[in-house]
């Protein structure tokens, strides 16, 4: 493969993968197992540092997406 031939301008990682997709997907089936904790207090902890594990990787897909499309700007200059 002639590797100099590659337009970077056109790679999209965002159509690679859905990040949003997957991590909902992630969280709807969290949200399902934790619904099976049968003790309250466990399952308020539980939910609600899932909820930030979920949270904090919503922030980090939304930092990939910014440094992606920093990157493919870089290259088309």
């Amino acid at each position: 493969m002639d590797f100099t031939k590659i337009d970077c301008a056109k790679f999209d990682p965002a159509k690679m993968f859905d990040m949003d997709a997957a991590i909902s997907k992630m969280e709807e089936s969290s949200k399902t197992a934790l619904g099976m904790i049968t003790d309250k207090k466990a399952r308020e902890l539980a939910e609600t540092v899932t909820l930030a594990s979920f949270d904090f990787a919503k922030a980090q897909a939304a930092a990939v997406r910014a440094y992606a499309e920093v990157v493919r700007k870089a290259i088309q200059i």
